[in-house]
């Protein structure tokens, strides 16, 4: 009898220390996801400098000097967030497998920087827009790696879904049409097939707001900017016989609607963060309930 109660104890006792164990493993899990979290900020915050660095690229080369100064100032940031986003990689294992995209993205944009000059509106265009995909597609897999698509259908594979896809695929359906909006302003004119392109971005930021419901101040906020720049690319370039707008004018239209999505962007990041600590805080309560039921038995 004494034999029995030893081992009762014993595989009780092991049952702990795995149970511990276990939960000191999904408690760093979740840690390292919320660090990561900071990593995909970084990764959003690169692609709008990228996107910016587009728009006055376009400005600049359709014969706008007046953002001659911005670029070189984009260009100091964008190496500066690259080197920040490597340390937050390095420092999370998930994300080891991301380095590399993350050196050939800054490959990319030095490469655009040492050739801007002998460029075509068009061509800077292309290569910039390129690059942001690159960017786009590492975001993705940043936060497939950390976990964060996980069990299809739950808040925070939705969160992450607007987090990792919808947003950043927004914001950059707004920044082509800042870079080919601004060219068209610093030129005067925009011709037949410049109003074709507009206004597949048009429909295209339309669809990507649609069924968009975050509740807050910043969700509001952002409506109102998306739609004022909508409004801007219908009557300004789609509609009108000629471009009276300044670029430095739409430029500023389109930024203030990308910032106002990047601040969305936030408030999402944040209810990931709540929805990624209420899972680990579910998944522990659960074990312990079992612990507790085995103890009892």
């Amino acid at each position: 009898m004494l034999t029995l109660a030893i081992a009762m104890f014993c595989i009780a006792l092991l049952y702990g220390v795995l149970y511990l164990a276990d939960s000191h493993k999904k408690h760093r899990k979740m840690l390292r996801r919320i660090r990561g979290i900071a990593a995909l900020q970084t990764g959003v915050t690169l692609m709008s400098t990228i996107q910016q660095h587009r728009g006055m690229s376009s400005g600049l080369l359709n014969g706008n000097d007046s953002f001659r100064t911005g670029l070189i100032t984009k260009q100091a940031e964008a190496r500066s967030i690259m080197s920040h986003m490597k340390a937050l990689i390095d420092a999370s294992p998930e994300l080891a497998r991301d380095r590399r995209t993350l050196e050939n993205v800054a490959t990319g944009m030095e490469a655009i920087i040492g050739s801007l000059k002998q460029m075509t509106p068009e061509q800077s265009f292309s290569r910039h827009t390129e690059l942001v995909r690159n960017t786009i597609h590492l975001i993705g897999d940043m936060g497939e790696h950390l976990g964060l698509m996980d069990n299809e259908g739950t808040p925070l594979a939705m969160l992450s879904n607007l987090l990792l896809l919808r947003l950043p695929l927004l914001m950059e359906s707004i920044g082509q049409a800042r870079a080919l909006g601004s060219g068209y302003a610093a030129k005067g004119q925009v011709g037949a097939v410049g109003r074709i392109r507009l206004s597949f971005l048009e429909s295209h930021i339309r669809e990507c707001r649609e069924n968009m419901h975050i509740p807050g101040n910043n969700g509001s906020a952002a409506t109102e900017k998306v739609e004022a720049l909508l409004d801007l690319l219908e009557k300004e370039f789609i509609q009108a016989d000629e471009v009276n707008i300044s670029p430095e004018q739409f430029f500023k239209a389109a930024t203030d609607a990308i910032e106002s999505c990047l601040k969305l962007w936030q408030d999402v990041a944040q209810h990931t963060e709540s929805a990624i600590g209420t899972r680990s805080i579910s998944v522990s309560t659960a074990a312990d309930h079992h612990f507790r039921e085995y103890q009892r038995t």
